[in-house]
């Protein structure tokens, strides 16, 4: 998923390096925010935001926090379990924090040099969406790739083989969940489909789970490309799974590259396309800049001439541009999604949000545009759904990802309707018990 500017969500593509204990700037840091928070002092709490971070009032920091942690109860205390040098933008710190009802993480990142804070992510623990019907499926933990990427398959309960589904994950160090904010988009959608009879492989990110990956050596192959087709592998493998019934679905840049991952995987029977982008990365991202308005004038003037500088291909290919080296976006452009989609000849579902601020229009014509006349694809907008597909109210901003919500039930009807017309009619599974 492409986030800029975002006031939590600040989003690097490649994710930290390990290292030691840090100096105690990183723990007044956070003991000053979260003592604030505690007290109910929200002022005192955004006065240790860096310049970017202050577009964030005390008054949306309060209802944000309200929003994630409504019923939690009060905080009780807090504590600093794991720290990551990032490669650029500060020291990111895990830290638990400890309700009177429950625990929960949240992961601030610290300016080494001023102590200020520059990012601030809030955690809660995955919750089942309304339409998963447990005693329907059950978990299984597997492994991906030669890099043993931890995964979890949810398996319909019966005798199978079941159609099946494989999520590539959106930009960025992503869990298996997809876990952005408050919500979990892959969890439901995995929980959701496995619920009507499909097998569902998610599993955590190369980047996520090897956090000392140089990125100038991680392009978009090694990032994302290699890992899905050995999921499409695994899932070909397994005997629960008809090998002719196979999909992959993507969220976002997961979306994109999704025809690749199917053509170097082979004998794909569909494709999901959730809220791919169309434009040019270095375009979206100035333009999702400006329409959040949150980096100061001089800062967005910057983005704006390396973003052009980039487009341009004169960019140094080790300088480093929202969070990736210059030659990760040169390794994206090359290549050409649209025409490997419409070389695959095979059904693609592409689906988008109306209020998707990051993924618009554009973005989405593009893509009906590149496959028109192909009688295969189908493409669905859907009504008040936010980038993560859930569902929002008022204008979108980034915060809406910090409220607890589920993928809507929509998705999981469009999907399954989609798999089953491909020719992947879930199998008849055993009433729950």
């Amino acid at each position: 998923m492409f986030v800029l500017g975002v006031v939590f969500l600040a989003l690097t593509i490649f994710p930290a390096t390990r290292c030691a204990a840090k100096a105690n700037a990183e723990d007044l840091a956070v003991d000053n925010l979260f003592s604030a928070i505690r007290d109910g002092n929200f002022s005192a709490a955004t006065s240790h935001f860096n310049a970017r971070m202050k577009a964030l009032s005390p008054a949306g920091l309060k209802g944000s926090w309200s929003q994630v942690y409504a019923g939690q109860g009060p905080l009780l205390s807090w504590k600093i379990f794991e720290r990551q040098n990032l490669t650029k933008g500060g020291d990111e710190v895990r830290v638990q924090l400890k309700f009177h009802r429950s625990t929960a993480n949240s992961v601030v990142v610290v300016a080494p040099q001023t102590g200020e804070i520059t990012g601030l992510w809030f955690k809660l623990p995955v919750t089942a969406p309304p339409y998963a019907e447990q005693k329907r499926f059950h978990f299984e933990d597997v492994t991906v790739g030669t890099y043993k990427l931890p995964g979890t398959l949810t398996i319909p309960n019966g005798k199978g083989p079941f159609p099946a589904v494989v999520l590539i994950h959106g930009s960025g160090p992503n869990d298996r969940d997809e876990t952005v904010g408050a919500n979990h988009p892959f969890a439901d959608i995995a929980e959701g489909l496995s619920s009507r009879g499909i097998v569902v492989l998610r599993y955590d990110k190369r980047t996520y789970a090897y956090r000392t990956l140089d990125p100038q050596k991680t392009m978009v192959d090694e990032e994302v490309i290699q890992d899905g087709v050995a999921a499409v592998r695994l899932l070909r493998a397994r005997r629960d799974v008809a090998q002719d019934r196979i999909f992959v679905l993507g969220h976002s840049l997961g979306a994109m590259l999704a025809p690749e991952i199917a053509k170097k995987a082979g004998q794909v029977a569909g494709i999901v396309m959730l809220a791919p982008p169309g434009r040019k990365l270095p375009q979206l991202l100035v333009e999702q800049a400006r329409f959040l308005g949150q980096a100061p004038p001089g800062e967005l003037t910057q983005i704006e001439r390396d973003a052009d500088e980039l487009s341009a291909h004169k960019m140094p290919a080790t300088q480093i541009f929202i969070g990736a080296p210059a030659s990760y976006y040169y390794d994206l452009d090359a290549r050409d999604e649209v025409a490997i989609a419409r070389s695959l000849d095979v059904p693609i579902l592409i689906l988008h949000g109306s209020p998707d601020y990051q993924i618009i229009d554009e973005d989405i014509r593009h893509w009906q545009n590149g496959l028109k006349g192909d009688a295969k694809v189908q493409v669905d907008t859907l009504p008040g759904l936010d980038h993560l597909f859930i569902a929002g109210t008022g204008n979108p901003t980034p915060a809406e990802y910090y409220a607890p919500g589920h993928v809507d039930v929509a998705v999981i009807a469009a999907i399954t309707s989609f798999i089953a017309n491909a020719g992947g009619a879930p199998a008849p599974q055993a009433p729950p018990n």
